[in-house]
């Protein structure tokens, strides 16, 4: 009798640094990562909003980039020098994370609106129209 164990995919990659090159990683966003960052993507008419939960980091422990149609956040948590090491439990994430988002529309990078709140980072990235053939109206002098 064979007896086969289950482990979550991103208990998985927390356990194994190298499978955050593999394909199920790069499909996720996550690219050179130690830590993964759980986030949410909405879409809505004009923008996409993204929440991304970074607890303990202040704004400047970021860095957000936006160009044409992806988004990169990038950032570290690091750990605490309190002088004692000796915990007897340590589950807060420390590490380099970096996200990166492909979207289908190209995202207008100068209307970015970014806040972070309690520990959420959420982004407002508005969408760049599509070039519409635009019409023009040829006058008789």
């Amino acid at each position: 009798m064979m007896n086969t164990y289950l482990v979550p995919r991103r208990r998985r990659m927390h356990m194994h640094p190298a499978l955050s090159n593999d394909r199920v990683a790069r499909q996720m966003g996550m690219v050179n990562s130690d830590v993964h960052i759980p986030l949410d993507v909405k879409e809505e008419a004009d923008a996409f909003v993204i929440y991304a939960t970074i607890p303990g980091l202040n704004a400047e422990d970021l860095k957000i980039e936006i160009l044409n149609r992806v988004v990169d956040i990038q950032g570290e948590f690091t750990q605490d020098e309190d002088g004692d090491n000796e915990y007897l439990r340590r589950e807060r994430p420390v590490g380099k994370f970096h996200r990166r988002l492909r979207f289908t529309n190209k995202l207008d990078s100068a209307k970015v609106e970014a806040t972070l709140k309690n520990g959420v980072l959420s982004l407002r990235i508005p969408k760049i129209e599509a070039e519409q053939p635009k019409s023009i109206q040829v006058k008789v002098k």
